[in-house]
């Protein structure tokens, strides 16, 4: 008998050891893909991540240099400041045609970050720069867009390795006039690229547009040659079909073997492409990724010799004296299993792989419990959490004022839905006499921050709006009250006004805001133009203007915030403008205030279908009655 189970057992354990050998081997080689695949979308994650905010940060301020694009000033101002506040940004530029700018033939502030010294240098793109000739400005201003440079090393301006976003500037008919920059290092990006090292031998490289080089550990490729090259010289038409592929923004991984990287044995590349043109490759030898296996199948070679040695001693004496203990073992797993977490143990005196056994079962049975108990004071943990954000939402809610204005002069009404327990929507509304100051803002961000900023600037608004001032007044304090301290360079979109219901004048001043759609009785809806302003919380003591517009009693204004028109469904498409005229010219014209803010919303909400809401929703509405 212990003969027979002697064979069985060594026959079993050799079968296992294979099998465990031969399996991990898949799971290490199927799941390198997964590793690096993860690995490689969370670094261009990163770096797009980078991209976007320095696109954001030229984006955001292109409607103010064209604003004040006859201010030379402001233009040197505007370059520095867009360095000072942006980390990521080490220089920055506008230049325009030659001969606009008061006459002279070529005229661009430049404020760059100096490489040597780390301070900021403002100066003049002129003499020996012709900045006519670089690509960062002659092809915007050919495509007519923003767009990423080719990478390059810019002599006589930052002097330093670098990539430009250049963004046309427009006048006032929509004629290109110039361009306004921002540039980023090479030099930070071959240091994140070189941190994406998921295993020992690995490495990784970027290529732009066109192939070339712009971070790789050998810096000698750097902006001086391209993959093209490299993979020629490899005389390898996988290569080439990687490299065509990467320059094409296609996204994909392949195997080849040893001999085609220059003897260093068989690798795995995985890569993909960015947003705005450039590629990343990861690149992974195999020898190293099944260095721990080899190491752990010569362990398994010992753990069988071993383990037919012990049992060839100990076979007969070990089944005859662990019959017993094993299926007394076995129902205390049993009822384990069943949900008896303080089931008994059997005990044993002797000091073999029984004793293990046995202890391993116990340490299993208290780690069960312990693992019980921490789920328990995790989830009544949360349960707390969440309660304090719905507490936090309620607070938030009871902020904002609901008791809406409705006699026989006018009617307001508003709601806000925010995307997360709490947000960074507002809308206030005070009155003063015969006049009705109002507004909705749109802080930067979401979450807790965000509905900190909110709540300041509320409490700004409705301060300085019972002061009963212009307009223009009432946003710049309540932009230089925000701008005090903010030193995490929040901001607030917002639309203030203030309706005269006794003559039907409206006074706004637009902050950064979505325009506001005004519907007229009996007439078409259109969104009301306002003078460009920045939004507030950016710059302090900056100039607001204002506006002023006659409305018809019977007329309808409608405020909202973004979440409205940016609305996605879950193939992206989003509400829009168009939509939004749409449903006010289909309003009806005796719809109160809450009619037509619940129809709007209702609209938003059937348009989406269903999809997850990815901003705050605020809408506003004032109707000026008939007398």
């Amino acid at each position: 008998m212990s003969r027979r189970v002697l064979l069985i057992s060594a026959g079993l354990l050799f079968v296992v050891t294979l099998l465990v050998g031969l399996y991990s081997r898949d799971i290490i080689e199927s799941t390198t893909e997964e590793v690096a695949g993860n690995d490689l979308d969370l670094a261009i994650s990163d770096i797009e991540k980078v991209l976007v905010e320095v696109e954001r940060a030229v984006d955001n301020i292109d409607w103010v240099v064209e604003s004040n694009r006859r201010s030379e000033q402001f233009l040197y101002n505007v370059t520095r400041e867009l360095v000072e506040a942006n980390p990521n940004i080490i220089g920055s530029a506008v230049a325009f045609e030659p001969g606009y700018f008061k006459g002279e033939q070529e005229f661009s502030p430049y404020s760059y970050l100096n490489p040597v010294t780390g301070r900021i240098i403002t100066t003049q793109l002129e003499g020996d720069y012709d900045y006519l000739n670089q690509d960062w400005y002659r092809v915007p201003m050919e495509l007519g867009h923003a767009c990423w440079s080719e990478p390059y090393f810019d002599e006589g301006g930052g002097n330093q390795s670098m990539a430009t976003y250049s963004c046309p500037l427009k006048d006032e008919d929509g004629k290109l006039i110039g361009i306004l920059t921002s540039d980023i290092s090479l030099k930070w990006l071959s240091s994140r690229i070189g941190e994406l090292t998921p295993y020992p031998d690995s490495y990784a490289f970027m290529v732009s547009s066109r192939g070339t080089y712009i971070a790789h550990p050998d810096s000698t490729r750097l902006l001086n040659r391209t993959i093209f090259e490299v993979a020629e010289a490899m005389n390898d038409t996988t290569a080439l079909s990687v490299a065509r592929n990467m320059v094409a923004g296609n996204k994909g991984s392949v195997r080849i073997k040893g001999g085609k990287t220059g003897g260093a044995g068989d690798v795995f590349v995985v890569y993909g492409p960015l947003k705005n043109g450039w590629s990343v490759m990861l690149i992974n030898l195999y020898s190293s990724v099944f260095h721990r296996l080899r190491l752990f199948n010569l362990f398994l070679v010992l753990f069988l010799i071993l383990g037919l040695l012990g049992m060839y001693l100990g076979c007969r004496k070990v089944i005859r004296r662990t019959t017993m203990p094993i299926i007394e073992f076995s129902n205390a797993a049993l009822n384990i299993a069943k949900g008896n977490f303080k089931a008994s143990i059997p005990e044993v005196n002797t000091r073999d792989e029984l004793k293990q056994l046995r202890n391993s079962l116990e340490f299993m049975q208290r780690s069960i419990n312990s693992y019980i108990t921490e789920l328990k004071s995790t989830t009544a943990s949360n349960e707390r959490y969440e309660s304090e954000l719905n507490i936090a939402r309620q607070i938030q809610m009871s902020m904002l004022p609901t008791d809406f204005p409705t006699n026989e002069k006018c009617s307001l009404y508003a709601m806000i839905q925010p995307a997360k327990e709490v947000g960074g929507d507002l809308y206030d509304f005070i009155r003063v006499g015969d006049k009705l100051f109002f507004m909705v803002g749109d802080v930067s961000g979401k979450g807790v921050p965000a509905a900190l900023f909110m709540a300041i600037a509320r409490a700004a608004f409705r301060f300085v709006g019972a002061l009963g001032l212009p307009m223009e007044e009432v946003v710049g304090r309540v932009n230089d009250c925000l701008c005090d301290g903010n030193k995490n360079d929040m901001f607030v979109t917002l639309f203030a006004g203030c309706l005269d219901v006794s003559t039907g004048e409206l006074s706004y001043c637009n902050a950064g805001h979505n325009p506001i759609v005004v519907i007229p009785p009996g007439g078409k809806a259109f969104f009301l133009e306002a003078e460009p302003n920045l939004a507030a919380g950016l710059i302090a003591d900056f100039p607001y203007k204002s506006g002023k517009i006659g409305l018809q009693y019977g007329s309808r204004l409608v405020l909202y915030t973004d979440g409205v028109t940016e609305a996605e469904r879950k193939d992206k498409a989003q509400f829009g403008d168009s939509a939004l005229l749409s449903w006010a010219g289909s309003l009806y014209a005796d719809a109160s205030a809450e009619a037509a803010v619940v129809d709007l919303y209702s609209r938003v909400k059937a348009f989406t279908r269903g999809a997850e809401q990815n901003d705050d929703i605020t809408i506003l509405s004032v109707l000026l009655k008939t007398c």
